[in-house]
Protein backbone atom coordinates (compact mmCIF):
# COMPACT_ATOMS: atom_id res chain seq x y z
CA UNK A 1 0.00 0.00 0.00
CA UNK A 2 2.82 2.41 0.88
CA UNK A 3 4.59 1.64 -2.39
CA UNK A 4 1.36 2.43 -4.27
CA UNK A 5 0.91 5.72 -2.41
CA UNK A 6 4.53 6.61 -3.11
CA UNK A 7 4.01 5.90 -6.80
CA UNK A 8 0.95 8.16 -6.85
CA UNK A 9 3.04 10.83 -5.12
CA UNK A 10 5.87 10.58 -7.64
CA UNK A 11 3.39 10.65 -10.53
CA UNK A 12 1.78 13.81 -9.17
CA UNK A 13 5.23 15.32 -8.59
CA UNK A 14 6.14 14.57 -12.21
CA UNK A 15 2.93 16.22 -13.41
CA UNK A 16 3.70 19.26 -11.24
CA UNK A 17 7.21 19.41 -12.71
CA UNK A 18 5.91 19.22 -16.28
CA UNK A 19 3.30 21.87 -15.51
CA UNK A 20 6.07 24.09 -14.11
CA UNK A 21 8.09 23.64 -17.28
CA UNK A 22 5.08 24.47 -19.46
CA UNK A 23 4.24 27.53 -17.39
CA UNK A 24 7.81 28.83 -17.50
CA UNK A 25 8.02 28.34 -21.27
CA UNK A 26 4.66 30.10 -21.64
CA UNK A 27 5.84 32.96 -19.43
CA UNK A 28 9.10 33.38 -21.35
CA UNK A 29 7.30 33.40 -24.70
CA UNK A 30 4.75 35.92 -23.45
CA UNK A 31 7.39 38.15 -21.82
CA UNK A 32 10.14 38.15 -24.44
CA UNK A 33 8.22 37.15 -27.56
CA UNK A 34 5.03 39.17 -27.19
CA UNK A 35 6.14 41.72 -24.57
CA UNK A 36 3.20 40.76 -22.32
CA UNK A 37 4.58 39.41 -19.03
CA UNK A 38 2.37 37.08 -17.01
CA UNK A 39 2.69 38.08 -13.36
CA UNK A 40 1.06 35.06 -11.69
CA UNK A 41 3.31 32.38 -13.21
CA UNK A 42 6.17 32.75 -10.71
CA UNK A 43 3.80 32.34 -7.77
CA UNK A 44 2.15 29.23 -9.21
CA UNK A 45 5.49 27.67 -10.18
CA UNK A 46 6.64 28.17 -6.57
CA UNK A 47 3.64 26.21 -5.33
CA UNK A 48 4.26 23.50 -7.90
CA UNK A 49 7.87 23.24 -6.72
CA UNK A 50 6.62 22.53 -3.19
CA UNK A 51 4.38 19.83 -4.69
CA UNK A 52 7.35 18.29 -6.52
CA UNK A 53 9.52 18.11 -3.41
CA UNK A 54 6.91 16.98 -0.91
CA UNK A 55 5.12 14.43 -3.09
CA UNK A 56 8.31 12.83 -4.44
CA UNK A 57 10.08 12.37 -1.09
CA UNK A 58 8.44 9.04 -0.16
CA UNK A 59 9.27 7.35 -3.45
CA UNK A 60 12.78 8.78 -3.31
CA UNK A 61 13.30 7.26 0.14
CA UNK A 62 11.98 3.85 -0.93
CA UNK A 63 14.41 3.82 -3.84
CA UNK A 64 17.35 4.83 -1.64
CA UNK A 65 17.92 8.00 -3.63
CA UNK A 66 17.93 10.57 -0.84
CA UNK A 67 21.10 12.59 -0.47
CA UNK A 68 23.73 10.72 1.50
CA UNK A 69 27.25 11.53 2.62
CA UNK A 70 29.52 8.58 1.88
CA UNK A 71 32.81 10.02 3.08
CA UNK A 72 32.39 8.45 6.52
CA UNK A 73 29.91 5.65 5.90
CA UNK A 74 31.94 3.96 3.16
CA UNK A 75 34.70 3.40 5.70
CA UNK A 76 32.42 1.75 8.25
CA UNK A 77 32.13 -1.96 8.85
CA UNK A 78 29.04 -3.85 7.68
CA UNK A 79 27.55 -3.50 11.16
CA UNK A 80 28.38 0.21 11.24
CA UNK A 81 26.69 0.75 7.89
CA UNK A 82 23.59 -1.08 9.10
CA UNK A 83 23.45 1.02 12.28
CA UNK A 84 23.92 4.19 10.25
CA UNK A 85 21.06 3.16 7.95
CA UNK A 86 18.78 2.46 10.91
CA UNK A 87 19.69 5.74 12.64
CA UNK A 88 19.04 7.65 9.41
CA UNK A 89 15.63 6.06 8.99
CA UNK A 90 14.72 6.89 12.59
CA UNK A 91 15.80 10.50 11.96
CA UNK A 92 13.57 10.61 8.86
CA UNK A 93 10.68 9.19 10.89
CA UNK A 94 11.00 11.84 13.58
CA UNK A 95 11.48 14.67 11.05
CA UNK A 96 8.50 13.56 8.97
CA UNK A 97 6.29 13.27 12.04
CA UNK A 98 7.22 16.78 13.19
CA UNK A 99 6.71 18.15 9.70
CA UNK A 100 3.29 16.49 9.44
CA UNK A 101 2.10 17.83 12.80
CA UNK A 102 3.44 21.35 12.27
CA UNK A 103 2.24 21.34 8.66
CA UNK A 104 -1.25 20.38 9.78
CA UNK A 105 -1.24 23.20 12.33
CA UNK A 106 -0.06 25.63 9.64
CA UNK A 107 -2.89 24.59 7.29
CA UNK A 108 -5.50 24.76 10.08
CA UNK A 109 -4.36 28.28 11.02
CA UNK A 110 -4.37 29.47 7.39
CA UNK A 111 -7.92 28.15 6.95
CA UNK A 112 -9.10 29.62 10.25
CA UNK A 113 -7.94 33.17 9.45
CA UNK A 114 -8.69 32.96 5.71
CA UNK A 115 -5.07 33.65 4.76
CA UNK A 116 -4.58 34.49 1.07
CA UNK A 117 -1.35 34.73 -0.87
CA UNK A 118 -0.16 38.29 -1.45
CA UNK A 119 0.65 37.51 -5.07
CA UNK A 120 -1.51 37.98 -8.12
CA UNK A 121 -3.41 34.74 -7.58
CA UNK A 122 -4.73 35.65 -4.10
CA UNK A 123 -4.92 31.91 -3.51
CA UNK A 124 -6.11 30.57 -0.16
CA UNK A 125 -2.77 29.63 1.40
CA UNK A 126 -4.04 26.42 2.95
CA UNK A 127 -4.18 24.87 -0.52
CA UNK A 128 -0.44 24.95 -1.31
CA UNK A 129 0.41 24.56 2.38
CA UNK A 130 -1.57 21.29 2.50
CA UNK A 131 1.16 19.74 0.36
CA UNK A 132 3.53 19.88 3.35
CA UNK A 133 1.62 17.59 5.74
CA UNK A 134 0.47 15.33 2.90
CA UNK A 135 4.05 14.83 1.71
CA UNK A 136 5.26 14.44 5.30
CA UNK A 137 2.72 11.68 6.00
CA UNK A 138 3.80 9.89 2.81
CA UNK A 139 7.44 10.23 3.85
CA UNK A 140 6.64 8.95 7.35
CA UNK A 141 4.88 5.87 5.94
CA UNK A 142 7.80 5.24 3.59
CA UNK A 143 10.28 5.55 6.47
CA UNK A 144 8.27 3.07 8.57
CA UNK A 145 8.24 0.66 5.64
CA UNK A 146 11.97 1.10 5.05
CA UNK A 147 12.77 0.72 8.75
CA UNK A 148 10.77 -2.50 9.03
CA UNK A 149 12.47 -3.86 5.91
CA UNK A 150 15.90 -2.89 7.24
CA UNK A 151 15.21 -4.49 10.62
CA UNK A 152 14.10 -7.68 8.87
CA UNK A 153 17.34 -7.68 6.92
CA UNK A 154 15.79 -7.04 3.51
CA UNK A 155 18.53 -4.57 2.84
CA UNK A 156 21.90 -5.38 4.27
CA UNK A 157 24.76 -2.98 4.74
CA UNK A 158 26.60 -5.05 2.15
CA UNK A 159 24.02 -3.95 -0.44
CA UNK A 160 24.69 -0.36 0.55
CA UNK A 161 28.40 -1.03 0.18
CA UNK A 162 27.87 -2.19 -3.39
CA UNK A 163 25.84 0.90 -4.16
CA UNK A 164 22.50 -0.86 -4.53
CA UNK A 165 19.49 1.37 -3.89
CA UNK A 166 16.99 0.64 -1.15
CA UNK A 167 14.37 -0.48 -3.69
CA UNK A 168 11.94 -1.99 -1.21
CA UNK A 169 9.26 -4.23 -2.62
Amino acid sequence: MVRGLARVGIALAAIALLASLALIVYSVVMRYGLNQPIAWVDELVGYLLVACVMLASADTLLHGEHIAVDVVTERLSTRGKRLTLLAGLVAVLVSAALLAVEGYDMVAFARMVGLLSNGYLAMPMWIPQALVPIGAVLLFLAAVTALIAALRGRRSALDAERGKPLALE
